[in-house]
């Protein structure tokens, strides 16, 4: 256990750094690896996959529980404790799937498949969603590899990782040459792909000179008020930059309510009339819903003193910005835990500047995809995140955000311009190319030259079709293998690893701990050990025990109280360790009641051993053996028929079968 223990743990580390802030991405292509070793064959698949998730996941996002939100620190590290352990699931069920997948063979290699799946689940919801740690995240500076997340997004890039991952597993495992095939080719695929695809050029649609405003206030500040400095310093920084098309403030700059107070809206008119420009500006928004003055957060878009649009969150932070499903549920709204009251908007704005069209995702908006893909097929030629995270800290938080803005340019081949309050702010081309990023916790203005592009990809075309197939692969997965097409009575145990065929009923207070075959009855109070093997169609009687190391065949009966042995000289000090000696029962044998098998026989197919017998020495096939020590007694037909031969042939007066004797031993010839 403990070297299991050390394989997932490392695994799980190699996973955290491949991202911000370490950004290392290569680790991730062994990361799982070891993590298989820690699953494969481990009596506890689900336990270890859930300590894997926790372990990466703790890692990636400690920073949550660092976070600067002021009095609501207790209810934010008691939510960080559970959002932990609600992530921690998907790696729990996936690698489990995985322990199933693999000891049926072939399937493992539709696991990839499986984890995409629950990981693009992850993503669906706007209330729950929270793709942060996909691992596809993790490759986000190879921009080089990675042009064909153009093709099918995240999904895509996070089924590459894993096949690289469970291909190199494979060929350590079990040192198949094609595997090191598989492990050259998806490299070389990547590369050869993306460089082709940075070479082909974009249809491209005007030019705006930008400029991104990040004016670093602090939370606290902004908690005090102090509306009239924040004011001044916006427009301070705003006039010592003259000459842009466009200038971006982040998210909640104004700070007063600019779409409800007339003197804020016409100071920032003003400003916007004065720069003869445009000019996004993140702002709370009060409407009434209900009959109560609700808040949106918004981005306001004033171009040459005119307000031209408005748009509203759609995806707010659960239990930050609002309660999940607090309008469904209003009695959500009695609870506090210190979160906002805001309403999402419904409507995906495209803002338009000078034969422009740009969106602008507010905060986490932007590591949903299928979002930004809206905006896109809406008209948008560039993408502008505004964001403010400064209650992260310096931490890993920030980074980690803005990477993900590398993913949305080459999905879509769109420019994205990136305003934080105190950073990471930043200008990424439509190829996933860093050309301007700021540091965090800095007052600093980033002007930037911006290329509107018109150029449809495939994944805008098409959405998250790789994301679907896989989530639909994992459903059938979840289904296929954790399904029970047996019967359990509810005092039997049936052991997590153990497995159980089609058909099979298990009686009262039996425990299964190997494999159990198909339409099998299991009675009451029977034991079959961790690496015993029964096959199809096999009958246990009541209070039969089968330790491990025995195999018994198809349609074997066993009688009541029989009892099959795997240590020919047990202490009680000194145990073997598993060290256990084999035994065989071979197909269509019966073994009578409060028989004792001894380890290290082979009772042959369709023999019979007689009621109390001990058996210390191989059956052969058809032989009839009773006695202490059991001693062969003659022969006995398939059908149940006792053999009696003449001139060393046989048939049987039931069924008509014959048999001959050749070399000591019984031959079937019909």
């Amino acid at each position: 256990m403990k070297k299991r223990l050390l394989l997932i743990s490392s695994g799980s580390i190699l996973l955290a750094i491949s991202f911000a802030p370490f950004s290392l991405a290569i680790p991730a292509w062994i990361g799982f690896t070891l993590i298989f070793f820690g699953i494969s064959g481990s009596r506890r698949p689900f336990v270890l996959g859930y300590i894997a998730g926790a372990i990466f996941y703790i890692l990636l996002l400690y920073w949550i529980a660092l976070s600067n939100v002021g009095d609501a620190r207790g209810w934010l590290i008691f939510g960080f404790i559970l959002l932990i352990a609600y992530v921690s699931l998907y790696y729990a069920v996936s690698l489990y799937l995985f322990f199933k997948m693999e000891e049926r063979g072939w399937w493992v290699f539709l696991w990839p498949f499986v984890f995409t799946g629950l990981e693009f689940l992850r993503s669906l919801s706007s209330s729950f969603g929270f793709p942060w740690g996909s691992i596809a995240y993790s490759q986000s500076r190879l921009y080089f590899m990675f042009q064909f997340a153009d093709i099918g997004g995240i999904p895509l890039v996070t089924l590459w990782v894993l096949y690289f991952n469970l291909f190199l597993y494979l060929f350590i495992k079990r040192r198949k040459r094609q595997y090191i095939y598989v492990l050259i080719v998806l490299p070389l695929f990547a590369l050869v792909y993306s460089f082709i695809d940075l070479r082909i050029p974009l249809k491209e649609k005007g030019s705006l000179n930008v400029c991104i405003v990040q004016p670093n206030v602090a939370p606290e500040i902004k908690r005090s008020g102090g509306v009239e400095r924040r004011l001044r310093l916006i427009e301070d920084m705003l006039l010592q930059s003259p000459g842009s098309d466009l200038y971006i403030l982040p998210e909640s700059a104004s700070p007063c309510l600019l779409l409800s107070s007339s003197w804020c809206r016409e100071r920032f008119i003003k400003l916007s009339d004065t720069l003869n420009a445009g000019l996004v500006v993140g702002t709370q928004e009060l409407k009434y819903h209900s009959g109560r003055r609700k808040p949106h957060n918004s981005a306001v878009f004033l171009f040459n003193g005119n307000i031209r649009g408005v748009y509203r969150k759609i995806y707010l932070v659960s239990f930050a910005e609002r309660l999940p499903f607090n309008d469904v549920i209003p009695a959500l709204n009695n609870i506090n835990f210190g979160q906002g009251d805001f309403i999402p908007g419904k409507e995906y704005r495209v803002f338009n500047i000078k034969g422009l069209g740009f969106s602008t995702p507010i905060c986490y908006e932007e590591i949903f995809p299928r979002v930004v893909r809206r905006y896109v097929r809406n008209g948008a030629n560039f993408i502008v995140n505004i964001t403010e995270d400064s209650w992260f800290g310096r931490t890993s938080g920030p980074f980690q955000h803005f990477e993900m803005s590398i993913f949305r340019a080459i999905e879509y081949k769109r420019p994205v311009i990136r305003c934080a309050n105190s950073g990471v702010s930043g200008f990424i081309d439509p190829h996933g190319r860093i050309r301007k990023m700021t540091h965090i916790f800095t007052r600093e203005i980033v002007p930037v030259q911006v290329h509107g592009i018109e150029t449809r990809t495939i994944y805008a075309r098409i959405g998250d079709v790789f994301g679907w197939i896989s989530l639909f692969f994992a459903v059938f997965s979840f289904y296929y293998f954790l399904k029970r097409d047996y019967y359990k009575h509810r005092t039997a145990i049936v052991e997590r690893y153990a497995e159980v065929g089609k058909g099979t009923k298990i009686w009262h207070f039996s425990h299964i701990m190997g494999k159990v075959g198909e339409n099998c009855v299991i009675g009451q109070n029977c034991f079959v050990g961790r690496e015993a093997v029964i096959g199809n169609g096999v009958k246990l009687e009541n209070g039969v025990n089968v330790f491990s190391k025995v195999t018994i065949e198809e349609d074997v009966f066993v009688g009541p109280e029989a009892t099959f042995t795997n240590d020919i000289n047990p202490r009680a000090p000194f145990p073997k360790g598993g060290r256990w000696i084999p035994t065989l029962v071979k197909r269509g044998a019966t073994i009578g009641a409060n028989a004792t098998i001894l380890p290290g026989v082979t009772i042959g197919k369709w023999s019979m051993v007689g009621a109390g017998s001990v058996v210390t020495g191989d059956v052969p096939d058809f032989a009839i053996v009773r006695g202490n020590p059991a001693r062969h007694t003659g022969w006995i037909c398939i059908c149940g028929t006792k053999l009696e031969f003449e001139n060393k042939k046989a048939v049987c007066s039931a069924c008509g079968r014959e048999y001959r004797i050749k070399d000591g031993r019984v031959e079937a010839l019909s």
